[in-house]
């Protein structure tokens, strides 16, 4: 029976995170004429700069520059040396991401099993599966990006410290757990930079229980990522984060007000990670001092971390996309409050067969806390849904929006210098073409503007593209502010509306030559290309023109040309 609860929940929340995410991908095969497409452009950046990486040595999107395209190191190394020992493979990263789903579930099986003894099958089983539900596990292992190897070594990392600082003092910790507790430190930090939540916490937690080396420990071993591709990066290009934190970083402050902690994406989670927590308190200010009901069990301190990490998280730290941003927090948060319910229950237990009654003070605490989650369970099951629709309609949505334009690039402009703002696909399929990205996500002259505060205007996109030799420039002209940064030189030839576009909102990519000369040969080339999805309104513009404007919006009405 005790070996069963470590195989049992594990073999059912796996296949029930392979089952979905089979469906996914049949799914995304079926609507997309049977190509495979990840559901955001970003996953192309990593698979593009990894590429690079591997087979020209060059960190970029092009393999003659570097670009700090990639906000996470670690994974674009990972990628990087995968590509280097089997090539280059499009399904990579959901290889990889498939492998530490499955780690992930073992890991969060492992620590269920083993920290609640009396916790029985179902209860760890629910559990997990919550957890492949709400994250949502299939839906971000598909995203093709570091999320899912993220919230792996987020779950380790946190686990350790807990346990560390659920040891009474004095009692040494043992090389293993520590070893554990750096390594993860290093994953963590080199993977994710808003890891830097839960060090933070981390560190303050140790010092607390007096495991001062072990926190220092801590902090060195997180910064070892970061610190080292800061190094690399400032060599080539004078910034020590990646260009996407440079310019997301830059002139904004926190997401959120103490009000937006209720309304925003980790609300769901966050809700019950503090009701759990306060009512850990609760229960052991009850209990009586033979009891022995500390603080900082092995549940009450992962509770703890999680909770502060999510707040702080939820207070400065990016959310939504497709939900990635705040999956490492959902892991941690239904592991956190399994823990916590599983320790309560058995205090209660333990009380209960003291005194053949339940006290009136848990018979409240338990009510209270089913009448507090009823409204989150709305929430979660909503994003339970979204993990589905949403990562299949975007999946769909990239099939229409950016594979076109790449595959137009690959074939008729593969060796041309172009400037996009969309640059994952381009990067990936055309990876010859030299990019220009006015969005400063894979161009360093961008950034260096929005450094120095001066706004991008078609004087520097001019001088930029003429200095650079481009040939051709794709733009989502219906984003904002876009068409004041376009030159009045530049021709419009040609413009794409699609009428649904979930994740990034806009509907119309158009097609700018630098002048009246290359702008016939980039007319021709459009005209005898015909790999476009039929949702696609072409408009050609014979003598200039201007684009379709539609409503930004999750689906818009593509105006009859």
């Amino acid at each position: 029976m005790k070996t069963a609860r470590y195989i049992v929940p594990f073999v059912i929340a796996t296949a029930l995170f392979h089952a979905i995410l089979l469906l996914l991908i049949r799914h995304g095969l079926h609507q997309d004429a049977g190509v495979f497409v990840y559901p955001l452009d970003d996953a192309y950046i990593h698979l593009a700069v990894s590429r690079n990486l591997a087979l020209h040595g060059v960190w970029g999107i092009s393999p003659d520059a570097f670009s700090g395209a990639s906000s996470s190191p670690g994974w674009t190394l990972l990628l990087a040396l995968v590509t280097r020992l089997a090539g280059v493979h499009i399904l990579t990263p959901l290889v990889l991401n498939a492998v530490a789903a499955v780690a992930l579930l073992f890991g969060a099986n492992f620590i269920l099993a083993r920290m609640l003894p009396r916790a029985g099958i179902a209860f760890i089983t629910t559990a997990l599966c919550v957890l492949v539900l709400v994250v949502p596990l299939p839906g971000l292992a598909l995203i093709g990006m570091e999320h899912t190897l993220h919230s792996l070594a987020m779950l380790c990392f946190v686990a350790s410290a807990a346990w560390i600082a659920s040891l009474p003092r004095g009692t040494t910790a043992s090389r293993a757990s520590i070893a554990v507790l750096l390594l993860a430190a290093v994953a963590s930090g080199a993977l994710r930079y808003e890891s830097c939540f839960a060090v933070i916490v981390i560190v303050v937690v140790l010092m607390v229980r007096h495991r001062i080396v072990a926190a220092v420990l801590v902090a060195i071993a997180s910064a070892i990522g970061p610190a080292c591709y800061g190094i690399y990066s400032f060599r080539h290009s004078g910034f020590y984060l990646p260009f996407s934190v440079v310019i997301k970083a830059a002139g904004h402050g926190p997401n959120h007000s103490l009000d937006g902690l209720l309304t925003s994406g980790v609300a769901p989670i966050l809700l019950p990670v503090a009701i759990a927590f306060f009512l850990g308190l609760a229960q052991r200010a009850l209990q009586p001092p033979s009891q022995g009901a500390h603080f900082w069990s092995f549940g009450q301190s992962f509770l703890t971390i999680v909770f502060a990490s999510l707040a702080i998280h939820d207070l400065v730290g990016p959310t939504g996309w497709l939900m990635r941003y705040e999956a490492y927090l959902y892991v941690l948060g239904v592991v956190a409050v399994a823990l916590a319910a599983g320790e309560m229950l058995a205090l209660r237990a333990s009380n209960v067969s003291a005194s053949n009654e339940m006290p009136s003070a848990y018979r409240w605490a338990a009510l209270s806390l089913v009448v507090a989650l009823l409204p989150t369970a709305l929430e979660l099951f909503h994003r339970a849904h979204h993990g589905w629709s949403d990562i299949a309609a975007s999946i769909h949505d990239r099939y229409v929006e950016h594979l076109p334009q790449a595959l137009f690039v690959r074939t008729e402009m593969p060796h041309d210098v172009v400037i996009a703002n969309d640059i994952g696909f381009l990067a990936f399929y055309a990876g010859d073409t030299k990019i220009l990205d006015p969005l400063g996500l894979g161009s360093i002259e961008p950034v260096r503007l929005e450094r120095a505060h001066q706004p991008m205007n078609p004087a520097f996109m001019q001088q930029w593209g003429t200095k650079d030799g481009a040939q051709l420039a794709i733009l989502h002209t219906d984003f904002p502010g876009m068409d004041a940064i376009i030159p009045t030189g530049w021709v419009l030839v040609e413009s794409w509306c699609f009428p649904h576009n979930l994740v990034f909102l806009n509907h119309v990519e158009s097609f700018y030559a630098p002048d009246a000369a290359a702008a016939d040969s980039l007319r021709a080339k459009l005209a005898a290309f015909h790999e476009l999805s039929p949702e696609i309104v072409r408009y050609r513009f014979p003598e200039g023109g201007k684009p379709p404007m539609p409503p930004r919006g999750e689906a818009a009405v593509c105006p009859v040309s």
